[in-house]
């Protein structure tokens, strides 16, 4: 068989083989991604507000809703957290709310529960009485 025959079948075969897998285990590929992990295991969990996160919300005007937008949707920062924390390793997630603010929310994951801790808008300081 010639070179250049063997060369374009070579070819065909991997394009077609690369077509098969994407097709087959798109979207089905296991996150590996430590980010993607850690907010995989916050997700599975019900939200709990601390008495000080309630407080900081209303304060900079951040909805539960925006909270969790931001969970599934932000940046961790991990030069903000606390990973090595115990019992509860913390995490500051980082992103932008409906409205435009710039915010840092940290989550505390805790046995059943990811707890979110605190609201910081990054851009705007806030005059909060939440001590």
């Amino acid at each position: 068989m010639p070179f250049l025959r063997r060369i374009k079948l070579y070819v065909i075969g991997f394009l077609l083989g690369s077509i098969l897998v994407y097709g087959l285990f798109h979207n089905r590929m296991p996150s590996w991604l430590p980010e993607t992990i850690i907010k995989e295991e916050l997700l599975q969990w019900p939200l709990q507000f601390t008495k000080h996160a309630r407080c900081r919300m209303e304060c900079r005007g951040i909805s539960e809703a925006e909270i969790t937008i931001i969970l599934e949707e932000g940046d961790i920062n991990f030069g903000k957290s606390k990973v090595r924390d115990k019992p509860c390793p913390s995490y500051a997630i980082e992103g932008t709310t409906e409205d435009g603010q710039f915010v840092r929310i940290v989550f505390a994951k805790c046995d059943s529960v990811t707890r979110v801790v605190t609201a910081i808008d990054l851009n705007v300081k806030h005059d909060c009485n939440c001590n």
